[in-house]
């Protein structure tokens, strides 16, 4: 019968392959996680100090949002959240736009939190708690937010590559030696691509039905 999966791949090959892949890239995922966790904090400090700023652009945000109608479905959050990825991965080539993207998505996520936490958000039949906050973010959170990390190390390692490559030929040095940073640029690329899908499939599906069992508020509620 013919299988998928080769019978001489074991998971232990699975395992000692995804290790390694984390020991080459271990400065990488976490310079990527430290950008995303050091402004998502500053964003918690500045939503909850400068709670009055932050209402001013979440009503500009929100407005926005009502103009624009969008339909929510798996494909359009996974287009719609693959355009960030894509836009760290190939702008890895300058560098900073990694950089840029991790600290605005960390920042503004810990600023409506912070916001949040400092008095609630005000709805037009409730308040948002921070319970509220995580119950409706966390189901896919926990899926797009590593996607984050993740393809800000895959940008970041394609900066690597290209300072390599520059490197090698200003010193006439042989520029296959960085391959390994192309193919482990695209692994954690496709890494964070999966992680992303299925981050999709419950935002578009599982999302507020989670969220709404776990914080009781009405359906109907906006």
């Amino acid at each position: 019968m013919f299988k998928i999966i080769p019978e001489n791949i074991s998971s232990s090959r699975y395992v000692e392959f995804l290790t390694g892949l984390y020991q080459r890239n271990k400065v990488v995922l976490t310079l990527s996680a430290g950008i995303f966790l050091g402004f998502l904090f500053l964003g918690i400090l500045f939503g909850y100090f400068s709670s009055n700023f932050i209402e001013n652009i979440l009503k500009t945000y929100f407005k926005l949002l009502r103009e624009i109608i969008i339909e929510i479905t798996t494909f359009s959050v996974f287009i719609k959240n693959l355009q960030a990825i894509l836009l760290m991965y190939f702008g890895g080539i300058i560098v900073i736009v990694p950089l840029l993207v991790l600290s605005f998505n960390g920042f503004m996520l810990g600023a409506f939190f912070g916001y949040v936490l400092h008095g609630g958000f005000h709805t037009a039949s409730t308040v948002l708690t921070p319970w509220h906050f995580i119950a409706f973010t966390m189901p896919h959170g926990i899926f797009e937010l590593p996607a984050l990390v993740i393809a800000g190390a895959a940008g970041f390692r394609i900066s690597t590559l290209v300072i390599g490559l520059i490197k090698s030929i200003i010193q006439k040095k042989p520029v296959s030696d960085h391959y390994w940073k192309f193919k482990d640029s695209i692994i954690l690329l496709a890494i964070a691509i999966l992680l992303l899908f299925i981050a999709a499939i419950i935002e578009a599906n599982l999302t507020g039905i989670i969220g709404y069992y776990l914080t009781g508020l009405p359906v109907t509620s906006p």
